[in-house]
């Protein structure tokens, strides 16, 4: 199918958010602004492990979400929630909501024919926690496992749980892409209105449930934050500065609605935003360590799909994790990208406040972007308490600012060398 007349033009016309921090968009956009941290010990975690901390969501139902803000769901989508969610693991749950919250503040319900309805999903290996508990009842007695494991330890499991919920008939996907698997979807979702393979898509990721050894295994490396802040939780994800010493794991789910600007007008929809390009990147590197050159080409290749110049970006939300040499690498690729620009581009990390969703990170943080662009502000990166010398760019130390932008780059950088950036624009 060929399109004509600009109608390779893409637009968020929907968005969700489920997060430690807020699970509505009003109570995100809240604690954006106020720098408030979602970082806690964990509630239900083996005491062996040496992090003790993250974004902890792990007693999340839909069900309780539902009753806490009900009155943004029709009955008819909380009934279906229900009976479809009912055996689900907590990633499930998760990327249920949102999705569905998306869906609901696009305007869609049958606007949209489902077989034009696409789905991507951007995770993989989401349900571990359900996978331990069964492998650890199977150590006990084989017979007494889950009789729906073989089907739920899948991720395509949730993949199809929230195509039903939300009746989305057309093409549907995972990707997974470790910490980049949110813009990678988000890439994914774009390509197909591009192709006109559908003509809307829902781009939904989630965080996995975590299970004990898939923590031990980040804290053994050293790339969670385990040594300084178990005592203070919310002290412990501290992008850029300079006691920095790991990420800060953090369960959630985000999702947004993506069309083509000419059918989003056409049925008279509200747009939140323009996706204008994006691109990724591979290092060829099964290791953890980020390189520069796959940051810079991530950066630069979004910049030149989205059709604009370096000077026009006015805000970075970075990925920021908070590691040692993730940070450092981070402001090295954007200087080498932006060079003296650089100095003069607000750059604040969402992960301070939230930690690290993983897999859902990007969407996560997509999703602060549109609300701060939205809103006229740059939320504060928090924990600014003793500065690096060696990472001298503008962080929105503390405080929120008012800052009007037109233009920002999202980056994601995941283990193994993946990256990928999206560039926003304002709504047209």
């Amino acid at each position: 199918m060929t399109l004509i007349n600009g109608e390779r033009r893409v637009v968020v016309t929907g968005m969700g958010i489920i997060s430690p921090i807020g699970e509505t968009l009003p109570e995100y956009l809240d604690s954006l602004k106020s720098g408030r941290s979602g970082i806690t010990r964990w509630k239900q975690m083996d005491e062996r492990i040496m992090s003790k901390i993250g974004g902890d969501m792990s007693d999340f139902t839909a069900a309780d979400h539902f009753e806490r803000v009900g009155k943004s769901y029709p009955r008819e989508f909380i009934e279906r929630a229900n009976k479809i969610l009912q055996f689900t693991p907590l990633a499930g749950h998760l990327a249920a909501a949102a999705a569905l919250q998306a869906f609901l503040n696009a305007g869609l319900d049958s606007k949209i024919e489902p077989e034009r309805f696409g789905h991507v999903l951007g995770g993989s290996n989401l349900n571990t926690d359900y996978i331990f508990r069964n492998m650890e009842v199977f150590a006990q007695d084989p017979e007494f496992i889950e009789p729906s494991y073989s089907v739920i330890h899948s991720d395509t499991d949730v993949l199809s749980k929230v195509s039903e919920l939300l009746n989305l008939r057309g093409p549907t996907f995972t990707v997974g892409n470790h910490c980049a698997s949110g813009n990678m979807a988000l890439l994914c979702g774009v390509d197909l209105l591009r192709a006109g393979r559908a003509d809307a898509v829902v781009v939904s990721s989630t965080a996995p449930g975590y299970d004990p050894i898939f923590l031990q295994g980040f804290g053994i490396i050293n790339a969670l934050s385990w040594q300084s802040f178990n005592d203070e939780p919310w002290r412990a994800s501290r992008p850029f500065d300079a006691r920095r010493e790991g990420f800060v794991p953090s369960e959630g789910a985000a999702a947004v609605v993506l069309e083509r600007l000419a059918g989003a007008r056409a049925r008279g929809a509200q747009i939140h935003a323009e996706v204008l390009g994006g691109e990724s990147a591979s290092d060829a590197s099964r290791l953890t360590t980020t390189h520069v050159n796959g940051a810079v080409r991530s950066m630069s290749g979004a910049l030149k799909d989205a059709g604009i110049n370096l000077s026009q970006i006015d805000y970075i939300n970075a990925h920021g994790s908070s590691t040692i040499s993730g940070d450092a690498v981070e402001v090295e690729a954007i200087k080498a990208v932006f060079g003296d620009h650089a100095y003069h581009i607000p750059i604040n990390s969402t992960k301070s406040m939230l930690g690290h969703c993983m897999w859902a990170s990007a969407l996560v943080e997509f999703v602060a972007t549109i609300l701060q662009m939205q809103n006229d502000f740059v939320h504060p990166t928090i924990n600014q308490e003793e500065k690096d010398p060696a990472l001298d760019l503008d962080f929105v130390p503390n405080q929120a600012r008012e800052h009007r932008f037109n233009y920002a780059l999202s980056n994601s950088f995941g283990l193994g060398g993946l990256n990928a950036s999206v560039v926003v624009g304002r709504a047209p």
